[in-house]
Parts: structure tokens; sequence; C-alpha cells
């Protein structure tokens, strides 16, 4: 099975990053971001440079590993697990949902036009829970919506399903070569 969990690969990134300081992802983050990365617009990925830290090889093959098995996951049609608990209120010091959701955040942002060029509207929408629920945005509107515990725990609980839209806007049938 070509899950994410692949304890090997799973353990040489999970080492590397825990060895760096409290400065560096943790595995819970840098999870969001493979998943930002496996859903998002294709694209070749520098962990060093995206990360702003040394990644040595062995950890970037595994983390490119990784976002692969992530891709062939949605292509099979199963659902991604997140490593953390659907609780946006859960505070966890950074394995929670939000640090899952910062570290998607981090993955749209690296290749932002990309997430939004075809269909600005749809992915603002699509996009709504991670940024809320990450909180990277202080908006005053968004700091509303969060009093609302009920619809943002139904938020919570509708990543996974936003993943795999997120994968069928960029990476359907309608996409053809484009996703190329």
């Amino acid at each position: 099975m070509s899950e994410i969990t692949n304890p090997s690969l799973k353990n040489t990134v999970r080492s590397h990053f825990a060895s760096q300081g409290e400065d560096a992802p943790t595995w819970t983050e840098i999870h969001g971001l493979l998943c930002a990365l496996a859903v998002g617009p294709v694209r070749q990925v520098d962990y060093a440079e995206l990360l702003e830290m040394d990644v040595p090889e062995d950890v970037a093959t595994a983390m490119e590993k990784l976002r692969q098995r992530l891709t062939t996951q949605l292509l099979s049609g199963d659902p991604i697990n997140l490593p953390c608990l659907l609780d946006p209120y859960q505070e966890d010091d950074g394995q929670d949902l939000a640090s899952w959701c910062a570290g998607f955040m981090s993955g749209v942002f690296e290749n932002e036009a990309d997430w939004y060029g075809d269909d600005e509207e749809q992915t603002v929408d699509l996009m709504l829970p991670f940024i809320l629920i990450s909180g990277i945005d202080d908006d005053e509107a968004l700091d509303e919506l969060w009093q609302n515990t009920q619809v943002v725990r139904q938020m919570a609980l509708s990543i996974p399903d936003l993943l795999e839209e997120f994968f069928l806007q960029f990476h359907g049938p309608d996409q053809g070569d484009e996703a190329e």
C-alpha cells in the first residue's frame, strides 16, 4: 500500500526535523506541507529552499517519496488521514490541526499564483477552513466566524474531502496536459 505512513520514510523526515530545534517544522506541519504539494499545482520542489533551512538529500528524497505516496493515495480514491485530530480547538504544541493547516498554507504560499490562477473564487471558498484554522490571517470576519464552534468544527471535518477537491481541481480529468 502506498500510504504516507511508511515508517522508514516518515522516521527519516521526522528525526531530521526533530533534531533541528524549536524553529524546525513538526511532523504535523510537514505532513500539511506535503499534502499541499500533493494536491496543488504540479511543480518541482526544492525542499531546502521551500523550508528555508538545510535539508539533507536523504531527507528531501524521503519527503518527495511521501508526497508521491499522497498523490498515489488520492489517485486510487483513498482519503488522506491527517496525523492529528480534526479538532480545530485542540492545542497540542505543533501536533494539532492548526499546525497542520499552517503547514498546508506554507505549501500554498510557495506557489500561490498557480493555486488561485484558474478559478480564484472557487479556490478562496475551498481554502477558507485552512486559513481560518491555521490562524494565519488576522481578520475581524474570521475572528467572528471562529466563535461559531459548530461551523468551524464542520469545516475541520471537511478537510479530507477538501484535499480531494483540490486534487481534482488541479489533477482531474479536465486538466489534461495542463497539469504537467
